[in-house]
This record gives structure tokens, sequence and C-alpha cells, in this order.
């Protein structure tokens, strides 16, 4: 054990060397996973007890506003009132569940019931425990959309739950924050006789081990129902809960620190842009502002990308983050670019079996499907010939649609929702400026299929693109915001409503992709009731129910793996369905061409015989993000403060991790060529030689096959990172939004054997996913195959299960790099004063050489 801690802290010692020392192997975050002992099981049929059961939670340290994943084993099987096991997935019609579980998010490590967010006695006074009466108007409903989830428990005992963590900035009354620990609680119901019925003393003394009327139709005890309504029957006290309180288990949590919490009194520099970057760059602030000389900055992205492009030309900001260049030339103020990361564009889903009312957790999207989502083509909830002239003949939603049932197929007793709802087949999207929405709808112009649809010309099965979506009317694509254009109605209509009904069933989001995913997780579709108030008013669409959901989004892949949403499948333009996860991304980035003018890389969409048109590994929807970092006139101090900002983030900024300073899951890594370019870049910083886009070096044209094998640490997947598949849906819930579900995806695991053993390896498993691409001929309409239905896990994954065996590969293939390193390395990663004097040598001697013509 201890050969393996001393190879693993030269792994992560050797993640930060600096650019020009090697490859920056990945390393991840330590692994904070806790598993602890549960309560006896309650057995149903023999109506005894029997062993413990357990509990774990993924992640406990370094939390931050997020999903963490909770799951359980020994617990009892959720069941009908006849005790068979419960298959109908969401309560309904009256019919519920028994033996659920409650998961909370609590004040501190010892919580009361009087400190959990969301139970029956949340802020009520703590002193008196399940003895007392709630006032009628007393304050227990949370400041924040409640995270407390509902599950349920398979046949086999085991469950889980995905609960979003918040932290003192969502609820001040809760308070998590890095000063201030909490808990997940994780509470069974396991019956008893929590309302005193059975009390002879008639003083309302409760029997938790009296389970004569756990099930039974009336009362219910081992129901969540009765744990929110019930009251004891002698005291009309709020005792309900507490047979269930006495059987939690308490899982302590840590968080991070916030921005606003840095120690350092003076902004040293600001920087505007890229709001799908927000994540890794919280983080990366955190790790400046750590230490004894912490550093503050400013970062926004309010005004849209190209509003952030022309401040930081007009010399309003010091930095700017992008994915696209600046078409200015001579550009008004001398800059270069420098990649920063890697990241994705998710498409979420929030979808459930109509059946089951189980969610469905994967699914293939291509861009012509797309392409209807996004440009108001489906017919509604009448569908087919409800003549709204504009879409006439189309299919009513996304479900009604032969191409995605082809594309999609699901497994016997399992469908796709069968009934489409108002508005529910409109994706929440931002309708600010943005690089994100440049590039989707680049993606889907760039493919044969869809640009035949956007022209007009009808799909094979004769569904046609909204008539107010053709040309001279709509522009066309790409555009870098979304705007509705179809504000008709349905014809001969005499009620507002029905005359301008398409005005209401889509409205982009203004406020940016936080607002986007904020309406993903409270599950609200982004459209308006049609039907005016009394002042003309129109009320936000209602919460879709779960059970019930039928929504889509658009959001960057940070937000949606930190969170756990489900993200669809792109169908690229070799064939291949693929997620946002690390090898899709890693893939798409080895596929890049790289522009000569700027320096910067990207997707050759459109490109025929392209590497990227032949990958059928390659995530479609791939960017890498740039600073643009200003080369005259800056003063010394930003200069420096800058250098010292880009230098971290491009070194331990790198590695994996959820502690301050590394880059946070979701993201991919830089390659080696990219660090390169970067380092070069922040030498022109440095250096204020005026230097210009284009005259720094730059990747490979076309990129060295498989990069330095730099792979994420993916590990809070959201779903759809494999085949559609069906998991069951809890009441409450995170990533099902505001008392939403559960939302389950596959995730891609925790990425850190996998992540070392590339980075020591190299990514020649890339090179070789290139190589093996589809055929030309490949077409991305193909019928999909048949698609797996085992239940799949989402949010931040649980402990390995496999054992650190499967360590031993990549911590010896790291091993032998670093032999290769050296003693001269071994000497700089010391930490001695003579190592740091080397350091700062060898810094400033790769420095010299990169700007050497």
């Amino acid at each position: 054990m201890s050969a393996i801690v001393l190879v693993w802290s030269v792994v992560v010692a050797v993640g930060v060397v600096p650019i020009g020392l090697g490859a920056v192997p990945q390393a991840v975050a330590e692994d904070s996973s806790v598993t602890k002992q549960g309560p006896p099981v309650w057995l149903p049929k023999t109506k005894t007890y029997g062993p413990n059961g357990s509990v774990t939670v993924a992640q406990t340290k370094d939390l931050v506003n997020q999903v963490v994943h909770v799951s359980w084993s020994g617990f009892t099987p959720t069941a009908d009132g006849n005790g068979n096991p419960w298959t109908n997935g969401a309560v309904r019609q009256g019919a519920q569940p028994y033996y659920q579980v409650r998961v909370y998010e609590c004040r501190g490590t010892d919580p009361k019931i009087t400190d959990c967010y969301d139970s029956t006695l949340f802020d009520a006074d703590p002193d008196k425990g399940f003895q007392q009466v709630l006032p009628v108007a007393y304050p227990t409903a949370p400041d924040f959309p409640s995270n407390m989830v509902v599950a349920l428990t398979g046949p086999d005992g085991s469950g889980y739950a995905d609960i979003e963590t918040l932290t003192s900035d969502q609820s001040p009354r809760l308070g998590c924050n890095d000063k201030n620990p909490c808990s997940i609680v994780v509470e069974p119901n396991y019956g008893g006789d929590s309302i005193a019925f059975f009390d002879r003393t008639r003083k309302g003394v409760i029997d938790c081990n009296q389970h004569k009327l756990d099930t039974e139709l009336g009362f219910g005890l081992a129901g969540d129902e009765k744990i929110q309504l019930g009251q004891n029957t002698y005291t009309k006290m709020k005792t309900s809960e507490q047979c269930s309180w006495e059987r939690r288990t308490v899982v302590p949590l840590t968080f991070a620190p916030a921005v606003k919490t840095c120690p350092a009194s003076k902004v040293a520099f600001g920087v505007a842009g890229q709001e799908p970057v927000k994540r890794a760059m919280d983080q990366w602030q955190m790790g400046l502002c750590q230490g004894t000389d912490p550093m503050l900055l400013t970062y926004g992205f309010a005004n849209g990308d190209a509003d952030a492009r022309s401040e930081f030309l007009a010399g309003a900001k010091d930095m700017a983050l992008t994915a696209r260049s600046d078409s200015q030339s001579p550009p008004p103020r001398p800059y270069v670019y420098a990649p920063v990361v890697a990241t994705g564009t998710s498409v979420v889903f929030l979808v459930d079996d109509p059946a089951t009312h189980r969610q469905i957790t994967g699914m293939k999207l291509n861009a012509r499907l797309m392409a209807k989502l996004l440009t108001q083509s489906y017919g509604g909830s009448s569908g087919g010939d409800a003549v709204v002239t504009s879409v006439r003949g189309n299919p009513g939603c996304i479900f009604d649609d032969p191409e995605f049932k082809n594309l999609n197929p699901l497994p016997d007793g399992k469908q796709w929702p069968s009934k489409c709802a108002y508005a529910n087949f409109s994706p929440t999207v931002f309708g600010g400026v943005s690089d994100l929405t440049y590039q989707l709808t680049s993606w889907i112009a760039s493919d044969p299929d869809a640009v035949r649809f956007l022209d007009g010309e009808p799909d094979p099965w004769g569904m046609h693109v909204d008539t107010y979506y053709l040309r001279p009317a709509f522009s066309g694509y790409p555009v870098d915001s979304f705007t509705r254009q179809d504000s008709s109605g349905v014809d001969g209509a005499t009620t507002e409503a029905q005359k301008y009904v398409k005005q209401y069933e889509w409205n982009p989001v203004a406020t940016g992709l936080e607002a986007v995913l904020r309406k993903t997780l409270q599950r609200q579709p982004s459209c308006l009731n049609p039907q005016p108030e009394t002042d003309g008013s129109h009320q936000n669409c209602g919460a879709q129910a779960i059970g019930f959901r039928m929504l889509f989004s658009v959001m960057d892949s940070g937000q949606a793996k930190a969170y756990s949403l489900p993200e669809a499948q792109l169908v690229n333009p070799a064939g291949g369905a693929v997620a946002p996860d690390g090898p899709g991304l890693q893939a798409a980035v080895a596929d890049m061409t790289v522009d000569p003018a700027t320096g910067m890389q990207s997707l050759p969409y459109g490109v025929s015989d392209s590497a990227f048109s032949h990958d059928q590994k390659a995530y479609p929807l791939t960017t890498v993000d740039y600073a643009m970092l200003p080369t005259k006139d800056v003063a010394a101090d930003k200069v420096a403060a800058m250098s010292r900002f880009m230098r971290a983030v491009t070194t331990t900024g790198q590695v994996y991790g959820h502690e301050p300073g590394h880059l946070a899951p979701g993201f991919l890594a830089l390659t080696a060529a990219q660090r390169t370019q970067a380092a070069d870049a922040i030498g022109h910083l440095e250096a204020q030689d005026a230097k210009l886009p284009g005259n720094q070096a730059a990747p490979p044209n076309p990129p060295a096959s498989g990069g330095d094998g730099s792979t994420p640490a993916s590990g809070t997947g959201g779903g759809g990172q494999g085949a559609a598949s069906v998991t069951q849906v809890g009441e409450g819930g995170a990533a099902g939004g505001a008392g939403g579900a559960s939302t389950g995806g596959s995730g891609t695991g925790s990425g850190g054997a996998e992540a070392a053993g590339a980075a020591a390896g190299g990514a020649a498993g890339g090179a070789a996913a290139t190589a093996a691409g589809a055929k030309p001929g490949a077409t991305p309409s193909a019928p999909g195959k048949s698609l797996a239905a085992a239940p799949v896990a989402a949010g931040t994954p649980a402990a390995d299960r496999s054992g650190g065996a499967r360590l031993l590969l990549p911590i010896a293939l790291i091993g032998g790099l670093v032999l290769l390193v050296g003693g001269p390395a071994a000497l700089v990663l010391g930490g001695t004063p003579a190592g740091e004097r080397l350091l700062a040598e060898t810094k400033r001697g790769w420095a010299r050489i990169r700007r050497r013509p």
C-alpha cells in the first residue's frame, strides 16, 4: 500500500511539471467516497429485522453546487400494498409505494430533524424535536427549491438518488460552505406506529416496532404521504417522521471555498466571455486565492461572447475567453490566442416512459432532428393536420417522428411518450449571443440531410421545416443567437391563444446558461401559457410531473455533468452516435484542423475526406476555448498577474480534480501541443512584443494523431453515454429539479486509472479510433440498433468496485515515465530550494528557446 501511495504522489507531482518538461499526466482528486453502515433491514414477509444495510455517498469533499450520487444496499424493497415489487415509477392517481427512502442535505455533521432541508420539521424549534405543532404560517418552506429526494429501492434491496448539494449562495438558511460543514442524511421509511395509533395510554407514545399499519389502506404508515401529512393521533403533534428519522444514516460533507470568499482585497485583472467555461474558471480562481499570496480576478459573460471580444479589443477588459476568432484585420489591439481547455455542448433530455413512468436515460439525435427541434417544426399537441399552416401535416412532437423512432428503438415493453403535450417539443435554449449557439448551428448547417430539410425539402417521411424558417424570411444557419421566427396560430382561430399559439410555445432564455440549467432542474419548459391572465399577461408553463416529463435543453457539458443530467449521443458525419464524454471529446480534438491565421483549432464542418468526416468516435460539438492575451501597452503588474493565472491554468489547472486550482469534471485537458502553444502565447504576453494572431507557435495541422493521452475524469457523467436505458424515478430530486426526480445516466467512470494510464502510454487508442472510422458513405440517418434497458446510475460515481487492481497497469506505466524523467526532474519536484532554483532556470531557458526565431 505504501508503494502505491508513493507512486501516486509522484504521479500528482509529475502532473504539475511546467510546460517544457514533458507531458502532464492527468491525475484525479483524492477519492472522497464514503460508505457507512445503514439500519437493520425490515423484512415484511417474516415481520422481523435482518442485517444492517449500507449507504455510500460518492463525493464528500470539495463540494460546490452540483449533484452528488448517493446509493444504498440491504434496504427493504419498495413495494405495493400487497407486498409485490413496485413497478409504477412515480406516485400517481392516489396510488403510492411503500418503503421509500428520503435523502436530505442537512446543516452540520450531527443534524437534528429541524436541520434537514425540506423535512417535515425543517427550521422548527430544535429543542422540541418531534413534539411540536407547526403554526400555519411557520416558514418551513426552503428558501431555494427543495433538493430533498424521495427515491425507490429495487427488489434486490439497492437503490440510489442524485441530490443537488446547495451552498450558502443558494440557501442561506441551510448555510453550507467551507466554514460550515453539512451532511447527507439517508432515511428509510420502514413503517412503525409513528402516529401513536396503538398507544393505549393515550399519551401519544409512538412505537416504531409496531408494524400492523405499515401498508394498510387508510393508514399506510410505510408510505411517504403519511410522513408528510400525518400527525400524532393523541397529541396532534408532528411525530409522523420520527420512526424514519431513528433509522437514518448520516454522512458528513465539506464544501470548497467560494470565489467571493477570496481573501485578496484588490482585483488583479478582469476577464470576459465564455459562460461554458464557468465551472472550470471558478475552480481555477479559487486555486489562485489559496496560500499566502492570494490573487483575485473578475470574470463575467453577461453581454455575450461577441461583446466580450469587442470589450477586450477596445481595452475595456484585460483578457477575453473565446471559442471563435475575431475577424478584424488588423486588430485594434495586439494580442495572441492561448488555448486553455476543451469542452462540449450537450443536448440534455428529461424524458419518462409513459407506461412505467421510469426515466429514459439514453437517446440519439442527428443534425436533422436538432434542426426540427430548433425551428418550431413540430405540429404541437394536436399534431397531424392541426391546421397551423406553417407546420401543417408534421408530427406533433419528436416522439411521433419516424426518424426519431428509427434512430432510437427501445426494448420490448418500453416506449417513448405517446402524447405530445403543449410545447414540450421545443428545447430550452439560451437566447443571447453565444459561441455555443454558433457552433451548434454550424454543425447542423454542415449536415447534408439537415441542409436539405432547412432548404424546404421534406424528410423521407414527409415532414417539412416550419415555413417561417425558410429564406428569405429567415437568414438560415449558422446563427449566434436563437430567435423565435414563428408567432402564427391555428387557421381561422378567434381567440388570442389560438391565433398566436406559436408565439407562446418557445421562448429562448435571455439570462444565460445558468437560467437554462435552472429551468431544466425544475422540470419547467420555456413556453408560456397561451391563455392570458385577466391583465393580459401570460404565465410560464408549469413544471412537468415526475414520470411524465418530455423536456430538452441545450447547455455546456460542464454544467450537464456537474448536475448528472442525461446527455444525448449526437450523430457525427461518419455516422457514429457519440456522447460528450472523455473519449468523444478527445477523438474530436485529434480531428481538429488549425487556422494558420490564428493558430486556433476547430472541427472542419462540411469538409469532405477529413479525419473528422471518417471518425465515428468524435463528438461533433467539441470546442477548444482560448484566452485572448494582450501583447502591447499593458502595465507590468497586470502582465505579471495574467501570466501567473495562465501558467497556473495550463499546469496544475490541467490536472483533474475537485480541489481548488484543478480542472473541474466535464472538461478535457489540453494536449501537449496545445500546452506548448499556450506557453508560447504566455511568453508574448510577458515580453509585450506586439505579436498578433498567427505569429505564435501552433499545433500541427492536422494535429498528431492521438494527442498526448489527456483523458478527462468525467466521472460526474450525465446520462446518455451509451444506449438508451430506463431507470427508476424518485419523487424529489436534484437533477430532476426542485422536488424533482433523480435523473439517471451512465457516466463514464471515475477516469482516474484510465487517465493516468493514457497519460503515460499516449493516446494510441484515440488514433486507432480515428483510423477505424466509418466509410464515407455512412449515413447519419441510419436506423439504430435495439437499445439496452439496464438501469444506469448517474451523478458522481460510486467508489470503484473493481478495487485497486485496475490501478496497477496505469501505475506501472507512470512509474516507467517517472524513471525516464530521471533524477533532475525528481530534484525539481522535491520542493527543495535547489530544486526551486533549477525549476526557475529551466523555465527561463525554455522561454528563451521558444522565443528564438
